[in-house]
């Protein structure tokens, strides 16, 4: 049986899934992520879409009007710090 053949897409997927698990992007993530709060989005939202890594659909498209909560935020800025530390463990 022969190999299926990379698209495009699969490759710009892959590219896409390599440089989310770099340490910068959960550095710069850490710094953004306040932007999506209620304060700022207010009578606006956050279009929130959830992805396994190689393209799962977890959750599909959905707005969160007027942005997320602070309890949200929090816990995303949590989750971005374990990232962060797990990605910067075994530095050579």
């Amino acid at each position: 049986m022969r190999k299926k053949t990379q698209t495009r897409a699969d490759l710009l997927r892959r590219i896409l899934e390599l440089e989310a698990q770099l340490a910068s992007t959960y550095h710069f993530a850490d710094r953004a992520i306040d932007k999506a709060g209620k304060d700022h989005m207010m009578a606006s939202g956050v279009l929130l879409q959830l992805n396994a890594i190689g393209g799962h659909q977890i959750i599909p498209p959905v707005v969160i009007k007027d942005g997320l909560s602070d309890e949200t935020i929090k816990a995303i800025k949590a989750d971005l710090k374990e990232s962060y530390e797990l990605a910067v463990l075994f530095k050579p």
